[in-house]
């Protein structure tokens, strides 16, 4: 038999919204982004088979199709297989010699060809994203999407057309069947932040003093001064102090090493207040780093070296750093050693500049502004509060709640409401990693967002528990949630 169900999006070209259609009993397309970039028309649809019913042996091909005018151009298809249809059209395909015509759904996206899937093996949220060349006629565009069902023998019905219309661009729908509660941030009293540049100077081995003709020393020392200008000069912050920190490579003893990162970080500060006369002597400060056995460490991650086990146990676990640096000077005669101080070395000694500063307080209508600007400086707050001048659960609420998830990884709020806004845009994997930062997993808003990533993973016992400790807590959404349940289980 065969379905039809087409659904339109007024298209303007910088256009991005985010509504959904659904037949019910079949699947729910969400229309994420419809968009012009340069020269491609980005089109990206989440596809939810949780309410899918299908025959063993149909097959459901869905067609997106973008119209313009009296043109059409279909998108690559994506097409659903019963069990017994899918095998047995492998079968056939393997028994002719031929290259499968549908290759298999990829793990994370759509992006080419055509795609087939079991639908047992499948996820329950599918990802489509295209993008195709954009001509100068598309204007006005809809969007439709077509869905044929085929049964046995490949007989063919067309059962259904209908049109849905959906709003403008700029529509702030909700895009969810599931629902959240979010976290109130507390404010920061003081909104301290910092920025770090490294200057990989160049140092005669047991140096000290910076010679700014020695080698790439002038382009280090330039790449520090603009970082240190470019946030003098910025009207949103107050610098508090400049701290150069040095650093040595761990030859010689430790002592040494750490009297000569001192000198170092004194020598880049005397540098920068000859060079920079209209900051006070005393915002400038040093530190000292002694041996940089963490960025030795950081190094042998993506360095080839023999020994490079033993070298990182050593770095683990032996605390005498003397009595570290020798025993890796005995591994394989001495070889690793060289080759560590010829290739390595050189990058360990340093010295970091790290600007710390407040920022200023942003209104809302400031902070969203500088959200695509200047993110950092905003509080969790100041995001949040961005967030709500959209609808709850749009794509821009979303983002604004996920920005501040990527800011603020610390953050119990931050990451409930990040994992929040995550299941909401249909991306249960980014859920799970804010979800895996939350401390305190007593918190009834984390129960609640991590039922309905139990309901994602299909894990549903996990997902009643935690929607019914959610509901106990006081999370109103959390009784709905129960209810998309029960209609899953029951089906």
């Amino acid at each position: 038999m065969k379905k039809i169900l087409c659904f339109l999006m007024t298209f303007w070209c910088a256009g991005c919204f985010v509504t959904q259609a659904q037949l019910p009993g079949q699947i729910r397309a969400i229309p994420k982004i419809i968009k012009q970039n340069g020269e491609l028309l980005e089109v990206e649809i989440l596809f939810d088979l949780y309410d899918l019913r299908i025959g063993t042996s149909e097959s459901i091909t869905y067609t997106p199709i973008i119209v313009s005018g009296n043109e059409q151009y279909a998108l690559p298809q994506l097409i659903i297989k019963g069990n017994t249809r899918f095998k047995a059209d492998r079968r056939a395909e393997a028994l002719s010699g031929r290259t499968p015509e549908m290759p298999a759904y990829p793990n994370e996206k759509i992006n080419s060809a055509v795609y087939a899937t079991e639908k047992f093996d499948i996820k329950k949220i599918i990802p489509y994203r295209v993008s195709i060349s954009h001509k100068a006629e598309m204007q006005n565009v809809t969007l439709s999407l077509r869905e044929e069902t085929t049964g046995c023998c490949n007989q063919q019905i067309l059962l259904t057309q209908r049109n849905l219309n959906f709003d403008v661009p700029g529509s702030t729908a909700v895009n969810s069947r599931y629902r959240f509660n979010y976290l109130v941030p507390d404010q920061e009293s003081e909104k301290n932040r910092f920025e770090i540049g490294t200057a990989f100077l160049e140092f005669p081995q047991g140096g000290s003093t910076i010679n700014p003709t020695f080698r790439n020393n002038q382009n280090e020392l330039d790449k520090i001064n603009q970082l240190i200008s470019m946030l003098l000069s910025d009207p949103d912050i107050q610098v508090s102090n400049i701290e150069m920190r040095g650093y040595a490579s761990p030859e010689g003893s430790a002592q040494t090493n750490f009297n000569l990162s001192s000198q170092r970080a004194n020598a880049m500060r005397e540098y920068f207040i000859r060079r920079l006369t209209t900051i006070p002597p005393s915002t400038f400060i040093t530190g000292v780093g002694g041996e940089d056995w963490e960025g030795l460490k950081n190094l042998l991650d993506n360095y080839s070296v023999d020994y490079r086990e033993e070298i990182l146990s050593l770095i683990q676990t032996v605390q005498d750093l003397d009595i570290r640096e020798q025993r890796i000077r005995n591994l394989g005669g001495g070889e690793p050693y060289r080759q560590l101080f010829r290739d390595l070395y050189p990058k360990l000694r340093r010295v970091d500049c790290q600007i710390n500063y407040t920022a200023r307080s942003f209104t809302v209508s400031e902070g969203k502004e500088k959200m695509q600007v200047k993110a950092k400086l905003l509080s969790q707050n100041e995001m949040y509060q961005v967030a709500h001048t959209y609808s709850a659960g749009s794509h821009e609420f979303n983002q604004a709640l996920i920005t501040a998830g990527q800011y603020f990884p610390g953050s119990d709020v931050a990451n409930i409401n990040a994992a929040a806004a995550a299941l909401s845009e249909g991306n249960p994997r980014l859920a799970d990693e804010y979800l895996k930062k939350v401390q305190n997993k007593n918190s009834p808003a984390y129960a609640n967002s991590m039922g309905v990533l139990s309901i994602y993973q299909g894990n549903y016992l996990a997902a009643e528990d935690y929607l019914r400790k959610a509901q106990a807590g006081g999370v109103v959404e959390a009784e709905h949630n129960l209810r998309e349940l029960m209609k899953m289980r029951n089906q």
